[in-house]
């Protein structure tokens, strides 16, 4: 197993974690609402980013591709081979909120069905570093 760093988290920790004002607090709330209006169910965690990318590689071969800009060109654990700039339509998207130390920080990842989320929680304990970083 390769090291881990991954900690389940919450909207509401990023939010103590990262603003004070009520106004940034607001508006991060509006934008994770808006994707909350497409992918009404998610799960927020602190990971670092190869956990990032192996956590989303597995919802690449488990779901299909992510919803929205396609990042994999600079993916650690690539799953798209286009590196020119395009989008997919999925069932699923991950958002970056903070970085909060060194290749860490909060990411959510949104589900269009409860099922897909029961997976991808159920695989949580497997997120690790990835074979990029054999212990």
């Amino acid at each position: 197993m390769s090291h881990r760093s991954v900690v389940i988290s919450s909207f509401e920790e990023y939010l103590d974690d990262e603003f004070t004002s009520v106004q940034d607090r607001a508006a991060e709330t509006a934008d994770r609402n808006i994707h909350l209006s497409r992918f009404p169910y998610s799960v927020m965690l602190q990971v670092a980013y190869p956990e990032l990318d192996y956590a989303n590689r597995w919802c690449w071969q488990n779901f299909g591709p992510g919803d929205g800009q396609c990042l994999q060109r600079d993916s650690e654990y690539r799953v798209c081979e286009c590196v020119d700039p395009h989008s997919h339509v999925g069932k699923w998207m991950s958002h970056w909120w903070a970085k909060t130390d060194y290749d860490f920080g909060f990411n959510e990842w949104y589900f269009s069905e409860s099922d897909d989320l029961e997976r991808f929680v159920a695989n949580i304990e497997n997120i690790n570093r990835g074979e990029h970083y054999p212990k």
